[in-house]
């Protein structure tokens, strides 16, 4: 019995170990991440803005934003009409080419002080940054935040009034 018990604990350690685990970039979200040098190329043609997405593989609220707020409908709609999606693993040292010049990925994101995971950025299709949002957000508010920063909407109004003209053109 002992050995039994012994045998199931270490067959239980090896399917919780590392060995099995799956790197956050891996998990299907609904769409397909292109690289940031193809992104904007691709925004500077169709005009669409880049979502950058900035996460650490150790963090669980990217990971729930993976796993929970990009499958959500209106989101994928939102990205799929508005963003090219890009990622950015703040610890990798992977190259990443942003405005023509290569260098890390921590590198690009010391540059844009990414120090709180996940933090959603969104860039023009000139390759400015237009603002970000740090932390989970959950999709009756991401959607709708995608929306706002896609449209150009936030030329115009605050997000506060957007969400609550869109909130109500929903109830009708």
């Amino acid at each position: 019995m002992k050995k039994m018990v012994s045998v199931l604990f270490v067959v239980g350690l090896l399917f919780n170990s590392d060995v099995f685990a799956q790197d956050q970039s891996e998990i299907n979200s609904g769409f397909e991440w292109m690289s940031l040098k193809d992104a904007q190329v691709e925004a500077a043609e169709t005009g669409k803005k880049i979502l950058l997405f900035g996460y650490a593989e150790w963090c669980t609220y990217c990971l729930k934003t993976r796993k929970e707020t990009f499958p959500d409908s209106t989101v994928l709609a939102a990205i799929k009409e508005h963003y090219i999606p890009v990622q950015l693993d703040a610890e990798s040292e992977d190259e990443i080419s942003y405005n023509g010049t290569a260098m890390p990925e921590y590198e690009l994101a010391r540059y844009l002080r990414l120090s709180s995971y996940p933090t959603h950025y969104f860039i023009d299709s000139e390759g400015s940054i237009l603002g970000a949002q740090p932390g989970f957000i959950e999709p009756y508010v991401y959607g709708p935040l995608l929306n706002y920063v896609g449209s150009g909407a936030f030329k115009e109004m605050t997000f506060d009034e957007y969400f609550e003209k869109n909130d109500k053109d929903s109830d009708n």
